[in-house]
């Protein structure tokens, strides 16, 4: 018997429809979605043949089913007024009145993965073994042409999912923009390549590195915290 359970997120709304399925195998997808593997193992996605979503990565579903121990599945709503509905929300300006707009949704807890960093991270000099990680995620929101904010410290592991519109993530040598040396593009339903940061003596080390709208954008943010 399946141990299947679907619920939704706290941010889930009419702007953006988000549950997570834990443990779950051949749920339906019947209508066009975000579909992002959170765990550390494979899923799967397909009809009559199956194929594998690879962890801490993601695609569009249109139809068919997905199995997979940790899921988050967004449905992004096809509205264009998308500003003024994320603050209908109560989606808080994450710099105030100062800087960038950025409208960040509640945050949720997902679930529990375990991770071996040395695997996740793509260190073969690091110790290799299972730790638990919470898994925590909340929708964002900026305007088109919108710099999100150049920064480097994180004490977590994440990465990025496209929801809506077109993004990147973009690393830096230097807190400038003119120090930009990877730009990596982001179209619905795709995530940003594996975490970019290191691990240094148990220090979660990342480039300097920030998001940038191309167009009026909606991504998921995946955050692994150490328990």
């Amino acid at each position: 018997m399946s141990t299947m359970t679907t619920d939704h997120l706290s941010f889930s709304s009419s702007l953006a429809s988000a549950v997570v399925l834990r443990d779950a195998v051949e749920a339906p997808i019947t209508q066009r979605s975000v579909v992002v593997n959170c765990a550390t193992t494979d899923a799967f996605t397909g009809t009559a043949q199956l194929a594998p979503l690879p962890p801490l990565s993601s695609t569009i579903v249109t139809a068919g089913t997905v199995t997979g121990e940790l899921i988050v599945v967004v449905v992004p709503s096809e509205s264009a007024d998308l500003e003024d509905r994320a603050r209908e929300l109560g989606w808080r300006n994450f710099y105030g009145s100062e800087g960038p707009l950025l409208l960040k949704s509640p945050q949720d807890r997902v679930g529990t993965v375990s991770i071996d960093r040395r695997a996740v991270l793509h260190q073969p000099a690091l110790p290799s073994g299972p730790e638990a990680f919470a898994v925590r995620a909340n929708l964002w929101f900026s305007p088109a042409g919108t710099d999100c904010g150049i920064h480097n410290i994180h004490p977590f592991i994440e990465v990025h999912t496209q929801i809506s519109g077109y993004g990147r993530m973009q690393k830096f040598d230097t807190k400038d923009h003119e120090s930009l040396y990877e730009d990596q593009q982001l179209s619905p339903g795709t995530t940003n390549p594996v975490p970019f940061c290191t691990d240094r003596d148990g220090e979660l080390i990342y480039p300097w590195h920030q998001y940038r709208a191309d167009t009026d954008c909606i991504w998921l943010a995946l955050e692994y915290h150490k328990v």
